[in-house]
């Protein structure tokens, strides 16, 4: 019987969960660095409170049904998931919480010569800290994962969405026309976006600043001159001076050269109320890490929080990290592989005291196949002794084999 092939699943191998596993240790070890504690966040949520928050992501997400009849999701985000449980499991408002994760998380994703229907996700979120200060850490610590990794060659582009939304705030629109605007600045059409507010009647000076805006682009000091001759009140004003003090963070950090300011950054979701941010490597084609300021999320779970977090998809990380050279070398299974006709105590005694000793062996019969590739030595056994080559081994002298191959210090015989 035929079945259809599940597009986007596939297994990953022996070289690719040890190059997973060295990029979440190190960034586990910088989350840790800066006080995170390390969380799983739930598998399931709720499918009507994801809808609220992410309805572009409806049909994405894998659904299934709870026992009471109610629709569950698997997670196809780490943030909310955190936020609701904080709010549940720690309610005291003024908490600081750092929380820092590795996780899967269920929605489809595609780089530039992968894609997934999940991929693993690390960030971290830090709760109850409503300081621009906390703000810079988030962007500091993100890059300080990319630098433990071997990725310094980063530009940083920070922006704030409460300096567009106290623009839209001066002008005479009705929701829906924010809501427009707020759509085309996110999908960077400038065309639409000149086309629509042509049609609008606006005062002059709030043209020229809704104009300027999605151009707000570029080195952080002279966009940041610019961005001020178009501030139109305090809410506008008092967003670029909290982004400052964010901008004094990183470059006590040492990002002052790495940062670009873009104040045409917004959300159409209105999930972020503040700072946003991306931080993208040379020759990358998309950003490595995104994450912002979402003060409102928590008071969805009866919670006043403010929040600021970031997230990074590792499938990406691992893929630029693979075009670039930046991951270990591809490295046998098994360090010895052991055929034999007849499966005898001393065989089992001999695999058993490598295994202590920190060996990697296997032992299969010699009627079964195994890629050569899979182990650096291999040998054949029978009657109490090893042959390799037409030489006869003691298991003392294999093993002196497998520690000159990890030293490097002799010939490995294939």
């Amino acid at each position: 019987m035929s079945r259809a092939r599940l597009d986007g699943v596939k297994m990953l191998h022996h070289d690719e969960m040890r190059n997973y596993a060295r990029i979440q240790s190190k960034m586990l070890e910088v989350l840790m660095k800066h006080g995170c504690k390390i969380v799983e966040p739930p598998s399931f949520a709720d499918y009507d409170i994801y809808g609220q928050f992410f309805p572009h992501l409806r049909r994405e997400m894998v659904k299934t049904i709870d026992a009471d009849g109610s629709v569950l999701v698997l997670r196809p985000d780490a943030t909310l998931p955190i936020v609701e449980t904080a709010a549940r499991e720690f309610p005291r408002t003024n908490q600081l919480l750092k929380f820092g994760y590795v996780s899967t998380v269920f929605r489809k994703y595609s780089g530039r010569s992968t894609y997934g229907k999940d991929f693993l996700q690390g960030g971290a979120e830090i709760l109850g800290d409503p300081e621009p200060e906390c703000d810079g850490e988030i962007i500091a610590m993100a890059a300080a994962v990319l630098a433990a990794v071997g990725i310094c060659n980063i530009h940083i582009d920070i922006g704030t969405a409460a300096y567009a939304y106290a623009l839209f705030d001066e002008l005479s629109l009705d929701k829906e026309a924010k809501q427009v605007l707020r759509r085309y600045l996110g999908e960077r059409n400038l065309v639409a976006y000149r086309g629509y507010t042509a049609l609008l009647p606006l005062r002059s000076d709030c043209r020229r600043a809704l104009d300027a805006l999605p151009v707000l682009f570029g080195p952080y000091a002279e966009t940041l001159t610019a961005a001020r001759t178009y501030c139109l009140n305090s809410g506008m004003r008092n967003a670029l001076a909290r982004l400052e003090k964010t901008h004094q963070y990183l470059g006590c950090a040492g990002y002052t050269s790495h940062i670009r300011l873009d104040l045409g950054v917004t959300d159409p979701l209105g999930y972020y109320t503040d700072m946003m941010f991306k931080i993208y490597a040379d020759e990358a084609l998309c950003e490595l890490v995104s994450g912002g300021r979402y003060d409102r999320l928590s008071t969805a779970f009866g919670i006043e929080r403010p929040a600021c977090g970031f997230g990074m998809n590792l499938n990406l990380l691992y893929e630029f990290m693979s075009d670039a050279g930046l991951l270990k070398d591809a490295e046998p299974s098994l360090q010895l592989a052991v055929s034999y006709s007849t499966y005898d105590r001393q065989l089992l005694i001999d695999l058993f005291n490598w295994r202590r000793r920190g060996f990697r062996v296997a032992a299969y019969p010699d009627t079964a196949y195994i890629d050569a590739g899979d182990c650096r030595l291999c040998c054949r056994y029978g009657d109490g002794v090893y042959h390799k080559d037409g030489n006869i081994l003691t298991a003392r002298e294999l093993e002196e084999f497998m520690r000159r191959c990890d030293d490097g210090s002799s010939y490995c015989p294939g």
